[in-house]
């Protein structure tokens, strides 16, 4: 009997050492966590108004600087992010992305720390390689209805794949100064396009609706009727109710003809990097996620030059 209430203590001995020793480990564990945290988000000293800014949801000035929540459109929906500057308002410090729900393992990538920690230290506004800003001074661009188009076949294709690795290109052919054809392409990194995999049931968008070939074929067709593309109005997410049965985002399609447009009008557009700021490097085949986290860090370094 007294062996049994020996080894009954020497058990109880046991167990709580190693409670102890777990609680240790949590709380140094707790405190290094902790540390992480307030390194990444200072105290708030003040709230800032927000009001009227576009994107912005919050914004506040703490011990360390500022830090603004922002949202911008992503791929898949809207991407809230953290974004904290130094006393300066416009040296970056941290981004961190609360809400996302790009596409898994690509433009999700985002959230990633070989992605966010480029920003610590860099001067905004950022920018991705190609990405360029408006010339200041420069005219007001003509009016597509006063353009006169020459006649040919104009093609632009975009600089890089897009979340699902293919690459958008339009081509217009214009005959009698009137733009008589408007084909919209897309195109994997082997090769494949976009218009064949979706009629032969390789694309498959809804089991019900128009297919991808037939909804680009619908804007091709909309653009050779309206001569201009001031009919195509879109939402934040490139989406569009002006072409009957077309629900696929339209952003790429209209940025594409307008470069068309242009070419064939003899229109020159003037590009330039921002002369300060930083270059960054987008996520490869996530070039719209990218792009949205570069554009919700400019909107907040933008909202601090307002602020006195």
């Amino acid at each position: 009997m007294k062996n049994k209430n020996v080894r009954g203590i020497l058990a109880l001995i046991i167990v709580t050492a190693l409670s102890f020793g777990v609680i240790a480990g949590s709380r140094a564990l707790a405190k290094e966590q902790g540390t992480d945290q307030s390194q990444g988000q200072a105290q708030v000293t003040e709230e800032l108004d927000v009001s009227g800014a576009e994107n912005i949801q919050s914004a506040a000035k703490t011990q360390e600087g500022y830090l603004v929540t922002v949202k911008e459109a992503g791929y898949g929906g809207d991407i809230v992010m953290e974004v904290s500057f130094g006393e300066d308002k416009a040296t970056v410090t941290g981004v961190q992305v609360t809400e996302q729900s790009e596409t898994e393992g690509v433009g999700s990538r985002i959230t990633e720390e070989e992605f966010l920690s480029q920003f610590a230290g860099a001067k905004a506004p950022v920018y991705l390689p190609g990405m360029t800003l408006e010339t200041e001074g420069e005219a007001e661009p003509a009016q597509e209805e006063d353009l006169e188009l020459q006649d040919g076949t104009y093609e632009a294709k975009a600089e890089a794949p897009d979340n699902n690795g293919y690459t958008d290109q339009v081509t217009i052919t214009v005959a009698d100064g009137k733009i008589t054809e408007a084909v919209w392409e897309s195109v994997d990194g082997d090769g494949n396009k976009k218009s064949e995999q979706s009629e032969n049931g390789q694309y498959v968008m809804t089991e019900d609706g128009p297919t991808w070939a037939e909804q680009s074929q619908a804007l091709g067709k909309a653009l050779v009727e309206n001569q201009s593309l001031g009919f195509l109005t879109m939402d934040n997410q490139g989406k569009t109710d002006a072409v009957s049965g077309v629900s696929i985002s339209v952003g790429g399609f209209a940025d594409l003809a307008q470069k068309c447009i242009d070419q064939a009008a003899g229109v020159k557009t003037e590009e330039k990097v921002p002369q300060e700021g930083t270059q960054v490097d987008g996520i490869s085949g996530a070039t719209i996620s990218s792009t949205a986290a570069v554009n919700g860090i400019n909107a907040a370094y933008e909202f601090l030059q307002t602020i006195d």
